[in-house]
């Protein structure tokens, strides 16, 4: 259908994942002693994070691969920059309001549209004061005391989930957080490994912990960022790549679980724990030039959600319908993710609908260049660069900074593959 004249082919280690990234350095904020990190993300997000608690007193030492952080946490002299990151707002917010920390938080324009009402109804009924504007940022939060919750209702949002944990830890008394089991893990699996107060079960359990003894651990390779070399290697004729030491984690294998139903040559080639908290595996991949559509919607959105632009891009090569449900979620990212997808795909010819809360995609249909419509967002520009390799054999290149939020080594791997 296109005129390839390239191939990817190799094999590639990729930086720390970004989620469990902003974790561990807020966790590690928490704690009475310094602790190494290695292998940190160095995506602009996670370094926003960084900037933040260093702007809270927290001393946070780079030398090459390895982070030393330390510190005890302070409100800071001014309005703490969340920049592009949702994670960093909704999480610091919880970290901070559960240390009982005045403090002020801001954004770019598109952090500033998001929706934090998800955090900002659950920690008031916590006691915490909290000043927003109509439930986005700014936002500033003044906590005297903080009381147990009993969250009843289960989020989709691993960073709510997180937020209130956080948030928990300013409690002597235990708070309950109920919880979709599908919904990332990292953070109660840091506090259980490092023997927070907390029990893990159809609730969430926690309550304030003393933890004198710091850590060290190596984070594993992102499995989000993995998802577009994967894309790449699937849809371009003759690739083959094999990516070691990624995240192994059951609630961020959607994306995998999606493309092996699609008869995608994948493998899980090795898996072990290692010295971490959590499993790692390398992953085998190989062009797959008979792809089938699948239809995907409730649970399994949610261990994939920031994988649906990249998936929507494969499903353009599959042959018949691939129909995406319950991803209104989406909407409510950097960017409206669906209109963005549905917009790009319609503008190079793609037979694509766009429904409330999802899409339909009718595969094998040639598609053609046109201006790609990002609004900034790092996961449709890695998606449609995917696409524009496919169509094109070399990438626009003009999205490095925005790219850089999640994924700076992109270019340089993927360049590095082309044969």
């Amino acid at each position: 259908m296109y005129n390839t004249t390239i191939k990817l082919n190799g094999t590639v280690s990729l930086r720390g994942d970004k989620s469990i990234s902003h974790r561990l350095l807020m966790i590690a904020s928490l704690i009475n002693d310094k602790s190494i990190i290695k292998n940190l993300s160095t995506g602009s997000d996670v370094l926003t994070t960084m900037q933040c608690l260093q702007k809270c007193n927290i001393h946070i030492e780079q030398n090459q691969d390895t982070v030393i952080i330390g510190g005890t946490l302070k409100s800071p002299k001014s309005t703490l920059d969340c920049k592009n990151s949702g994670t960093t707002a909704r999480m610091m917010i919880g970290l901070l309001a559960g240390q009982k920390i005045s403090s002020s938080f801001k954004g770019d324009a598109s952090l500033m549209k998001r929706p934090m009402k998800r955090i900002i109804a659950p920690l008031t009924a916590m006691s915490i004061n909290i000043k927003h504007n109509n439930n986005m940022l700014p936002i500033s939060i003044n906590a005297k005391h903080v009381i147990p919750i009993n969250c009843k209702q289960s989020t989709k949002s691993a960073q709510v989930k997180s937020s209130l944990m956080l948030a928990s830890l300013g409690s002597n008394q235990y708070s309950s957080i109920a919880h979709n089991k599908n919904t990332r893990d990292h953070t109660e699996k840091i506090l259980e490994y490092l023997k927070f107060d907390i029990l893990i079960q159809n609730k969430i359990k926690i309550r304030k912990s003393k933890i004198e003894k710091g850590f060290s651990l190596s984070v594993p390779g992102d499995i989000s960022n993995a998802s577009f070399i994967i894309g790449a290697c699937l849809i371009i004729p003759g690739s083959h790549i094999i990516i070691t030491n990624v995240l192994y984690n059951k609630t961020r294998l959607g994306f995998i679980n999606a493309l092996l139903k699609m008869g995608a040559n994948i493998k899980i080639i090795k898996k072990e724990q290692g010295h971490n908290l959590e499993r790692l595996c390398d992953i085998k991949v190989k062009y797959t030039p008979k792809l089938k559509a699948i239809n995907i919607n409730g649970d399994e959105i949610i261990t994939m959600i920031d994988e649906i632009p990249i998936l929507s891009i494969i499903a353009t090569q599959a042959t018949g319908q691939t129909v995406l449900r319950d991803a209104a979620e989406l909407r409510n990212k950097e960017s409206d993710r669906l209109s963005l997808i549905y917009n790009n795909l319609a503008s190079m010819g793609a037979n694509i609908k766009e429904r409330s809360d999802g899409l339909i995609i009718d595969g094998n249909k040639k598609l053609y260049n046109t201006t790609i419509k990002h609004q900034d967002d790092h996961r449709i520009a890695m998606s449609f660069e995917v696409l524009n390799l496919l169509i094109n054999n070399k990438m626009d290149q003009s999205y490095r900074e925005i790219i850089k939020i999640s994924f700076p080594e992109f270019y340089d791997i993927i360049e590095g593959l082309i044969q």
